[in-house]
């Protein structure tokens, strides 16, 4: 004679630690995957700055040397009229990719029109777009107007010298150069213009305050401790009070908490120095 056995399935109190404790390891995992998650986009960063070094390095050597401008050629009218952003074309027939100019923290934006490529004219404004920004105080100096750009060969500290870096505008299309000696100043808010901030906003809400960069001599790395936190949200002030008083005048020596930190022999070989071709 078969017994019949009644099957005992889960009481409520069980079933509900089983969801408490799936909940618990969740919560636990979900940060780690995201965290796993950004190194990768940041390893993606690193790789297109690395690239995009490259591509000026073999650019450089077919051009005596020199590197590409940050304004050059473009239909962007600016100063005597010869300067536009121009940078992601010059380098195509090294890179061999339009998508090099991008942190990998946000998407690339749609474009309006798509991408044309036509050959060897102007491309489109368009090619000024990208969130690896390219540093005016890397790529060229101010001795003489228009700016010349940089030649390698000349430089002291390939290896310790920006050219481009992660940059964060309020622009979907990105901040894709930026100025020299003000970037290194970042303050949380109130009115800077857009060019200064967007390196300190790329560090500090991507990058957890360290910056993306790519340096002449070819290599990319996290950079840290290059951008001074103006704790009274006074760049402005500060920057252009050691032009005003120092720099114009040919003394580099420091005069606010700013420029004490800009001074130092490894920030200023990071940001490049605007009066001198070889620093």
């Amino acid at each position: 004679m078969r017994r019949c056995t009644a099957r005992r399935g889960f009481t409520l109190i069980e079933l509900l630690v089983v969801i408490a404790i799936i909940a618990i390891l969740a919560a636990i995992l979900f940060p780690v995957f995201a965290q796993a998650k950004q190194a990768a986009k940041r390893t993606g960063t690193l790789s297109n700055l690395k690239q995009n070094v490259l591509g000026v390095i073999m650019y450089a050597n077919d051009n005596d040397d020199g590197v590409i401008p940050t304004w050059q050629d473009g239909a962007w009218v600016y100063g005597d009229g010869i300067h536009g952003a121009y940078a992601i074309q010059k380098l195509y027939p090294y890179t061999k990719s339009i998508d090099l100019a991008w942190d990998m923290s946000e998407p690339i934006p749609n474009f309006v029109g798509g991408r044309p490529m036509p050959g060897d004219r102007y491309w489109g404004d368009w090619t000024a777009a990208g969130t690896l920004g390219w540093s005016n105080g890397g790529m060229m100096y101010c001795a003489v107007w228009p700016r010349p750009p940089r030649v390698i060969s000349a430089q002291e500290y390939v290896s310790e010298l920006m050219m481009l870096a992660s940059a964060k505008g309020p622009d979907p299309m990105g901040m894709p150069f930026f100025t020299e000696t003000q970037p290194s100043c970042y303050q949380k808010s109130g009115g800077r213009w857009d060019d200064p901030q967007a390196p300190g906003k790329a560090a500090f809400e991507w990058h957890n305050g360290g910056l993306p960069s790519g340096y002449m001599d070819g290599h990319a790395g996290i950079a840290k401790g290059m951008i001074y936190v103006a704790p009274n949200n006074d760049c402005d002030a500060q920057t252009y009070q050691w032009w005003a008083e120092k720099s114009s005048r040919g003394d580099y020596t420091p005069n606010n908490p700013w420029s004490e930190h800009y001074l130092t022999p490894r920030v200023l070989h990071y940001w490049g120095t605007w009066w001198s071709a070889t620093e």
